[in-house]
């Protein structure tokens, strides 16, 4: 998925997540060995021989970039990418607009980050993916950035379902109710303005930013298609549409380079010193 030649940046990237994919799916994606022969080549009979003695190993850290295509390619069978599955996936893959949000509940305190990405199938149905991580592994974002709100009634059985890898739900919620709740988490959807819409991202409580033209990569925990008859969403909810959610974490998002990354800190420092100085960072 990754186009041209640019030179790639990476936006989010969890070792965390790395080591347990190479731990489960049995890859070596830290060290490349070279093996080389020391001696002197020789011949018999006219056939020429491989050099005898000793040989050594050169041994190489791969790269990001090597490590998470060698991930990609392992995974391929497995990774959703049309999103035409009618099975739960087990991982995704996609390329387009990712935007980042605090998490501040739950054990992760100041260090949760939540990504967000809206996709449409090929038969047309609309994908909301949330992405929970850590901020620490974001390199664009710092704790204290984002505009602080009130907390998720549902924040401890998201934590649970991320601890759980999906295995386990003990709330109040069902595996639908907790989706839409992780999802109202992601877009901020219990922040709206005074007017009942959810108004610019980055005036929006617990919003950090955004990246275009990204590529990103994620493991599942939850994937629920909701019942149409049963989700009624009011017409100021940034859920009108929402069809199916998935949970997850994200392994790494890439990006050509660092122009792809919008700051909302940057923005509203910028709106306040002048109305229209947003403007410019927006438009790059």
């Amino acid at each position: 998925m990754r186009r041209g030649n640019d030179m790639t940046r990476y936006r989010y990237w969890s070792e965390r997540q790395i080591r347990a994919l190479e731990r489960d799916n049995g890859l070596r994606l830290g060290r490349s060995w070279r093996i080389a022969t020391a001696g002197t080549p020789g011949s018999m009979f006219g056939i020429p021989l491989p050099a005898l003695g000793f040989q050594r190993s050169e041994v190489r850290e791969r790269s990001r970039r090597q490590v998470a295509d060698r991930v990609t390619a392992a995974l391929r069978e497995q990774t959703a990418v049309t999103y035409d599955e009618e099975y739960p996936v087990l991982f995704a893959r996609g390329l387009g607009k990712v935007a980042f949000s605090a998490f501040t509940d739950g054990p992760a305190r100041d260090k949760g980050v939540v990504l967000h990405t809206r996709i449409q199938s090929n038969s047309g149905q609309r994908v909301d993916l949330c992405l929970f991580g850590s901020l620490d592994n974001a390199a664009d974002f710092r704790p204290g950035e984002a505009l602080e709100g009130s907390s998720s009634s549902a924040w401890y059985a998201v934590a649970e379902l991320l601890e759980s890898r999906g295995q386990r739900n003990t709330s109040q919620w069902d595996d639908q109710g907790l989706a839409v709740e992780a999802l109202e988490i992601a877009l901020g959807d219990r922040e709206r303005g005074e007017d009942g819409t959810s108004g610019d991202p980055w005036t929006r409580r617990w919003t950090l930013g955004h990246a275009i033209d990204v590529e990103w990569l994620a493991v599942i925990y939850s994937d629920v298609t909701l019942d149409r008859g049963r989700w009624r969403f009011d017409g100021g909810s940034a859920l009108v549409g929402t069809q199916r959610i998935i949970v997850g974490a994200p392994v790494w998002v890439r990006a050509p380079g660092p122009r792809s990354v919008v700051r909302y800190a940057d923005l509203r420092r910028a709106a306040a010193s002048s109305p229209t100085g947003w403007r410019r960072l927006v438009s790059g």
